[in-house]
Parts: structure tokens; C-alpha cells; sequence
């Protein structure tokens, strides 16, 4: 039986990452705010995901298979989540990568890459 991937974009398996952060935001009414007495209002219209990914060193062909499938506008994301695999349309933020360089091997290494993916 193969393992669960961790991390897909759309039916690709990204290079498994070192840390995966999943935050759920509660997205609020435009008018939400304080009255006068400091009291809250508004009201809840949705609750979206942001997924933090760091992956630790990479080849630069793993790297380059990251950028390729965390393409521009909206694609779908698959990760675990609240008890099971869940998918969800995204769009990536910045994609920001430490430079190890070539080692000994011949093979060109990032030391780091880190990215935001933002539920649509």
C-alpha cells in the first residue's frame, strides 16, 4: 500500500515539507468594528485556510517541480487536515528560496524554500 502523500498541487506530489502550518481565519462583514462603548459587531461570512509550507534543503529539481505546480492564479491544493485529506483552491504568495549551491555530488542545492498558499 503506498503512503498518503503529504502535499499535492492538483494531482502532483510535492517533495514532502519539514513543516506544514494550517491557520483558519474567520473572515468578518465589511461594516464589523467597535461601537462607541467598545462593544464588537459584525458578522461571520466564511472561514478560509492559510497553509504555510517550509521545506527543508532541496535539489534544485525538486525545487523547480514546487514552482511549476504552484502555478499563477487559483489551482488545488491536497493536505491532511482536521482528521483526513481535505482539497482546496488556493493561490500562492511569495515563493522565497535560500541558496545552498553545488556540492561535491555535482547537484546544485536550495538550503530552504518557503511559501504561503491562500484559500480562495
Amino acid at each position: 500500500m503506498a503512503a498518503e502523500a503529504i502535499l499535492k498541487a492538483g494531482e502532483v506530489e510535492l517533495p514532502a515539507p519539514v513543516s506544514l502550518s494550517i491557520s483558519d481565519e474567520l473572515i468578518w462583514t465589511a461594516d464589523t468594528g467597535r461601537t462607541l462603548n467598545g462593544k464588537m459587531t459584525g458578522d461571520v461570512v466564511a472561514e478560509k485556510k492559510t497553509v504555510s509550507i517550509t521545506w527543508g534543503i532541496l535539489t534544485e529539481n525538486e525545487y523547480l517541480k514546487i514552482k511549476k505546480n504552484l502555478t499563477r492564479g487559483f489551482f488545488p491544493v491536497t493536505f491532511r487536515d482536521d482528521g483526513g485529506l481535505i482539497t482546496i483552491k488556493t493561490y500562492r504568495g511569495t515563493l522565497t528560496k535560500e541558496v545552498l549551491g553545488k556540492l561535491s555530488d555535482g547537484i546544485f542545492y536550495y538550503k530552504s524554500a518557503t511559501v504561503d498558499l491562500v484559500q480562495q
